[in-house]
């Protein structure tokens, strides 16, 4: 591992196991350290509490709804303190089946009482469990047990440990016995639609596991692992029966299927130095993760109308990522990840990855044929101005950054601190390398470290299971947005660093986008180490809509397009520029009713492992519609494909449903310009709503082309005024997009 060159600088908003060590009175399972006496008589316990994921089995005594998941024991973590331990786990409900139950099932591990147990036959051998002539077992398939992965929605519980207890000897008649206290956090569901959950800010209870070794029934002794049963304890009260079943010296798994459009090239292993090679999968092999990595298409096509050694508009690639992956895919039965490998050019981007495609967090793009531009850094060496195909090391680090990104981990330059890891953006890397830009041995690109470093580890291993797998929160989620609060002095003085946030108008209509622009300053007299992209889709900077009630809500980035970010000299009087649409994000709409909102904005960063940061807004009021027009419009936008079309920048064709309602939005009425002429179809003024989507409207011929379904109820008539007036915005969008520099 590459260990964190500071403490994190921000606390997850989420529960989190961290370093505890084995129980004072029993040093843990390690060889004795002082000679037993023969009075009284010691037995020896060999627990073997061994590291990896153990599938663990609860069933209450009350009830008919039992309970599994995964326990993670990790002994070998940088950050376990002295007895480098830390353990957590994730439980999923699970409701008795009624009914007759098709074909032949395994038989449900540790259900019985003590007794029961106790007269269990014993056979554990794959031989003896098929010869059993009292209710044979007949496995259909044999399988070795491996890492269990459970659907979303029967999510119930985090398992924060907070002590271990495994003796190397107890003295006769004490049993030896593996004892673990947990603090359970009981998890709210999300809303239907909606994807991010709760956690309670305590523990639902604390629990303790009181477990006895016992060989490992049939299917477990396949594994060569520990097998634990015993019973579970809330408040000294017996609650019902546990099992432990090691299953995998790795603590999650997750495959990647990697996809690549004709003309570009995929990320290939490199040398380790070592006589072997690493890629993504031994790259999380030393992170804990067991990662699959499927090579899947090798030739996609290119889409209609793109150009692929261009940069690659949001909503295009959006669109081919849709298309691409794999439609058999089933999050709650795998964690799988979609990365497709795109020519592009130099200075678009070495990557992207986006909130949603279906659902949060499925795939990431690479892009082969951008680079590293010196622009980006003074210290790419033998890199600059070089494409990713041609600096194999590079790439691969580059494309597991963005896969890791899928895994909901943010920048290290927020979090702790720039360093030589995975998480740390790539100039960051290379002006942590240094060197000389002659790119002589020794600097980027050979000394780039293939690793997360130790609190990404953490977060991958540790974290609970709906924050992490893709298909779960979105993006960014699980960590505090807005910059630090004055009271904890680590926000900047205005006349130091001082954020002006700016709207073009502070009434909007109900269903109609915010024009959102803001400006970072350096008031000071010295030059100062900030962000040098505070875009949102950067990640240093967040919006914050907060309603009249005091309801907050972020405005989260749909496009996550960080690859140039980094940490550099602000010198004095110099700004920093970036816009936003505030409209709908994977947290819903910024506005879903009338009436008063402040927005913030918020730029915020790790200084050496202290959170830093400015902040600033703007109020807003969001008007009460006053005619039927006004309604009709609303309910038309405020739908979330139009959101996500609004999020991709407009052109997104893909998506058939905004389609539809932008198309019926465009004929409702005249856009403002024409608004003291026009009326609606009431008779009302012209929505207002056209303010905002004025630049996003689809382009009719496009329309005609990709979509004919949604036009062809004109029946070949001209369309009205009011829709061909919406032509020239897609020339407005086409400047704005161009004077703000965005690259897809």
């Amino acid at each position: 591992m590459t260990p964190a060159s500071v403490e994190p600088a921000m606390k997850p908003q989420v529960p989190l196991s961290r370093q505890i060590s084995f129980g004072d009175d029993e040093s843990g399972d390690q060889p004795a350290t002082t000679d037993l006496q023969p009075f009284p008589p010691f037995r020896l316990c060999r627990l073997d509490f061994r590291e990896g994921c153990y599938q663990i089995n609860f069933r209450p005594t009350a009830g008919f709804v039992t309970f599994e998941g995964t326990l993670r024991v990790d002994r070998s973590a940088p950050d376990g303190g002295a007895d480098h331990l830390i353990v957590s786990g994730d439980l999923y409900s699970k409701r008795p089946v009624i009914g007759p139950i098709p074909g032949p099932v395994l038989p449900v591990v540790g259900a019985g009482t003590d007794e029961e147990e106790g007269a269990d036959s014993g056979l554990t051998s794959l031989a003896g469990s098929l010869s059993a002539l009292d209710n044979p077992i007949i496995p259909s398939p044999i399988l070795r047990p491996r890492i269990p992965i459970f659907p979303r929605a029967r999510y119930h519980s985090y398992l924060r440990v907070t002590s271990v207890s495994a003796p190397v000897a107890v003295p006769f008649p004490k049993k030896c016995e593996l004892t673990i206290t947990a603090e359970q956090f009981n998890y709210t569901q999300p809303p239907v639609g909606q994807f991010k959950g709760t956690f309670p800010a305590t523990p639902s209870r604390t629990v303790t596991m009181k477990l006895s070794k016992v060989p490992a029934p049939f299917p477990f002794s396949l594994t060569g692992g520990p097998f634990y049963q015993g019973r579970l304890f809330e408040g000294g009260v017996d609650k019902g029966s546990i099992t432990l079943a090691w299953v995998s010296k790795f603590f999650r798994r997750c495959t990647l299927e990697i996809d690549t459009l004709v003309g570009a090239v995929r990320p290939a292993p490199v040398p380790d130095g070592a006589g072997g090679t690493e890629f993504f999968d031994t790259v999380f092999a030393k992170t804990g993760w067991q990662l699959s990595v499927v090579q899947d298409q090798l030739n996609v096509p290119v889409p209609s109308g793109v150009t692929p050694t261009n940069c690659w508009s949001s909503a295009d690639l959006h669109a081919l990522m849709t298309n691409v992956r794999n439609p058999a895919t089933n999050l709650d039965t795998e964690w799988r990840v979609h990365m497709i490998v795109v020519p592009a050019k130099l200075g678009c981007s070495r990557g992207i990855m986006y909130d949603q495609i279906g659902v949060p967090r499925e795939g990431c793009a690479s892009f082969s044929d951008d680079g590293y531009p010196v622009g980006d850094s003074s210290n790419f060496g033998l890199a600059a101005n070089k494409k990713q195909r041609d600096v194999p090391r590079a790439f691969l680090r580059s494309a597991t950054h963005e896969l890791t990104h899928t895994l909901n981990q943010i920048h290290q330059e927020q979090e702790t601190a720039a360093d030589n890891s995975i998480m740390t953006t790539t100039p960051s890397v290379a002006d942590v390398l240094g060197g000389p830009a002659t790119g002589a041995p020794g600097v980027f690109p050979d000394q780039i470290k293939l690793a997360h470093n130790t609190n990404v580890r953490h977060h991958l291993n540790h974290m609970p299971d709906p924050v992490i797998r893709p298909g779960g929160w979105p993006f960014a989620s699980w960590f505090p947005t807005g910059a630090p609060q004055a009271a904890d002095r680590h926000d900047f003085d205005s006349s130091e660093l001082a954020l002006t946030v700016t709207a073009t108008t502070s009434r909007v209509a109900l269903g109609q986008p915010l024009d959102l622009s803001w400006t970072m300053t350096n008031t000071s007299g010295v030059s100062l180490r900030a962000p040098n992209d505070v875009s949102i889709e950067a990640l240093f900077a967040s919006i914050t809509v907060t309603d009249a009630e005091g309801r907050e809500r972020p405005v989260r980035p749909f496009v996550i397009l960080c690859e140039h970010a980094k940490l550099s000299e602000l010198e004095p009087g110099k700004s920093i520029t970036a816009s936003a649409k505030v409209f709908w994000s994977t947290a819903g709409f910024a506005f879903e009713k009338p009436g008063r909102y402040r927005v913030d904005v918020a730029v915020s960063w790790s200084a050496q492992g202290v959170m830093v940061g400015v902040q600033s807004g703007v109020d807003v009021f969001v008007d009460y519609p006053t005619s039927d027009t006004d309604n009709h419009s609303a309910n038309l936008v405020l739908h979330p494909e139009v959101g996500t079309w609004v999020a991709l920048g407009g052109e997104a064709y893909h998506l058939g449903e905004a389609c539809r309602r932008l198309q019926a939005l465009s004929r409702t009425a005249a856009p403002a310009g024409a608004r003291a002429m026009a009326v609606g179809g009431d008779g009302a003024a012209a929505p207002r709503v056209l303010d905002g989507f004025a630049d996003m409207l689809p382009d009719r011929a496009k329309l005609a082309r990709l979509r004919p379904e949604l036009t062809a109820d004109t029946g070949g008539r001209r369309e009205s005024g009011s829709a061909r007036a919406a032509a020239p915005g897609r020339k407005r969008a086409a400047k704005a997009k161009k004077r703000t520099g965005r690259k897809g």
